[in-house]
């Protein structure tokens, strides 16, 4: 969706905005199951990134919605406000320039042959899951369960074939975070709630071990690319986890150039290059 009008103060400052918007959108189609999904203590079938600015629309932001609900899809872009239409995010007013469909893909599609062991994402937005126990507190650094274990349950809910539970036991095992570059920074979600989130990429990568590596492997790929529409971790509603698998090879790449760029660049070093 993109919107024209006046720069927020963040791209989170209309996350509440947003999520009522979607869900009113919904519920204008389907009122009962907006209802439960508004109410439900269980992973959300549809992700709302921030308002991020377009750079070849002046003025204007683009908000991308995800959705894993095949039930849901249609009714909310049916729901959802037409082009020249306006909403209302707080106090603010926003023009509706376009309401595009840019991506979709089967369940079948999604589980699609693996492209390696390795599984490079990015973190498009903070990424961050809830730490168990008494005191509420978010776990910020990149860990396969956490992943995994974020889009196995949306995967379950929703798709029509899921993965038995022993795969995250096999993920414990034998997935590790390979590499990691980024950095932590705070998203402000009202005026009370205040949220520590990862952005940065991750490698992760499926080990040998007791599981066989290759099913692993397919089904973590499988999930990977579930997460480009439902996110990963808390939040997913409000512009937190949006989720990107990287081109192959995009770290190895990385980390040659990073080797090649600390070498001793003296003219011994440059015999062998053309």
């Amino acid at each position: 969706m993109t919107l024209l009008g006046p720069p927020p103060s963040g791209p989170h400052r209309h996350a509440d905005g947003l999520r009522a918007m979607v869900l009113s959108s919904l519920r204008r189609r389907m009122p009962l199951l907006a209802k439960a999904i508004h109410d439900a203590n269980q992973p959300n079938p549809i992700s709302i990134g921030p308002m991020l600015p377009r750079a070849d629309v002046p003025g204007g932001y683009s908000v991308e919605i995800g959705c894993v609900a095949d039930e849901l899809s249609d009714p909310l872009m049916r729901g959802l406000p037409r082009a020249r239409g306006r909403i209302l995010l707080g106090k603010t007013s926003y023009d509706v320039r376009e309401v595009d469909l840019v991506a979709q893909a089967t369940f079948d599609e999604l589980a699609a042959r693996p492209e390696g062991r390795a599984v490079p994402l990015r973190m498009l937005t903070p990424t961050a899951h809830h730490a168990p126990g008494p005191v509420r507190r978010a776990v910020v650094v990149p860990d396969p369960v956490l992943y995994v274990g974020s889009w196995l349950r949306r995967w379950n809910l929703y798709a029509p074939d899921p993965f038995d539970d022993s795969l995250l036991e096999a993920v414990a095992n034998q997935a590790a975070i390979r590499a990691f570059q980024g950095g932590t920074s705070a998203v402000r979600l009202g005026r009370m709630r205040t949220f520590i989130g990862f952005t940065g990429t991750v490698e992760l990568t499926i080990l040998d071990g007791h599981a066989d590596a290759a099913a692993v492997t397919a089904a973590v790929w499988a999930l990977a690319r579930l997460a480009e529409f439902c996110g990963t971790g808390v939040e997913t509603t409000r512009g937190m986890g949006q989720t990107r698998l990287e081109p192959s090879g995009t770290f190895t790449a990385a980390r040659a150039a990073e080797r090649t760029s600390q070498e001793p660049r003296g003219s011994d070093a440059l015999a062998g290059e053309r």
